[in-house]
């Protein structure tokens, strides 16, 4: 069955009677900024179906019209298939509407929405996701190379409110790896380098630079504001405390540890009963301490692609969009670019369950 169509100048002639006639400009904020139709009213796409259900009434013809007129055809169709009849396309779109010199209205593009217009356009994730992450916490153990890379991206990503913690201070020898802090920040903190970094790419999140250590005595109270807590810290002992308090919590944890050419990453969503924490995956060997960067070197970009991955496992568990790393390792060898994974599961042995 062919879609009902009409050209821009029918639609435009027919929503001039508004009692009858509704145009919906479905276009996202990036391309409404050269204006929309006039008199028409704009419902971002992946809203349109809710919006028809809540609003449509037989009686009256809703004109759909996008850019081109290709996503109004598909946004048609599945208003049709829902019992909606009273749909039709607006054949060529808002390009055509232009090229017919029809009038156009200045639009009113919220900024919020422009920022995340690419987030908006994306199938399956749109703004029902994007407002998860503006209300989610994420809080970031470390302001190190894990943490550079996967602060700027959730700061970017527009996760409502960010925690980072650490004593440390910038110094030259980090620069090669942690891109968050810059050759002016040097002996500055390393909270307020990346609270700084993070607020020119965003300002509109929240931010909490903690110059602190983190200790048995702070952890549990930050770890416990946090929707998801993302393992930035280069040591056994400060990563089985994150561990043991996330496990009591229940709150998920994101894993990653570098060294020299390869990084791991995993996730523990301790949500779930079912879930295995760090203990099950390494269990603890009193006295056993890796080598890490700072003994054995790592090449710089390593820990940025692992906590971009940090960063992409924590958009997943904000939004439920994807799979995640749960109960898989992710093991990362830049000198052969190979990528394995190893399934784990939990330990009916492990001390915390």
């Amino acid at each position: 069955m062919k879609t009902p169509s009409v050209t821009v100048k029918q639609a435009f002639k027919d929503c001039q009677d508004s009692q009858k006639y509704t145009l919906i400009d479905i276009r996202n904020a990036t391309e409404r900024q050269d204006g929309t139709p006039k008199n028409s009213i704009a419902i971002a796409a992946d809203n349109l179906l809710h919006y028809a259900k809540d609003t449509f009434t037989k009686n009256h013809t809703y004109y759909i019209i996008c850019q081109k007129g290709v996503s109004s055809l598909a946004a048609v169709n599945l208003l049709i298939a829902n019992g909606m009849t009273n749909a039709i396309n607006v054949d060529k779109g808002f390009e055509h509407w232009q090229e017919c010199q029809l009038p156009v209205a200045q639009a009113t593009v919220c900024a919020h929405d422009l920022r995340y217009s690419r987030h908006h356009q994306l199938q399956g994730f749109g703004k029902e996701a994007q407002d998860k992450l503006t209300k989610a916490h994420v809080l970031l153990i470390g302001a190190g190379g894990l943490s550079s890379s996967c602060a700027l991206y959730l700061a970017a990503a527009g996760v409502g409110t960010l925690s980072i913690i650490d004593d440390d201070v910038v110094q030259l020898s980090n620069l090669q790896r942690q891109i968050i802090h810059t050759t002016a920040s040097i002996d500055a903190l390393k909270v307020d380098s990346a609270k700084s970094r993070m607020q020119a790419i965003n300002p509109e999140i929240t931010i909490h630079a903690i110059a602190q250590k983190l200790t048995e005595t702070n952890a549990q109270q930050l770890i416990a504001q946090a929707d998801v807590i993302i393992d930035g810290t280069d040591n056994l002992k400060t990563r089985y405390l994150v561990n043991d308090i996330c496990v009591k919590l229940k709150k998920p944890l994101i894993y990653a540890a570098v060294y020299q050419y390869e990084a791991q990453i995993s996730v523990f969503d301790l949500r779930m009963e079912s879930s295995p924490c760090l203990r099950c995956l390494f269990p603890y060997t009193k006295g056993f301490e890796p080598e890490n960067c700072s003994t054995q070197g790592v090449l710089g970009v390593v820990p940025g692609l692992a906590g971009i991955l940090q960063a992409s496992e924590a958009i997943k568990l904000i939004t439920h969009v994807g799979q995640t790393l749960q109960t898989t390792l992710l093991i990362c060898n830049l000198v052969d670019n190979s990528f394995r994974t190893i399934q784990y599961k939990k330990d009916s042995n492990c001390t915390l369950h």
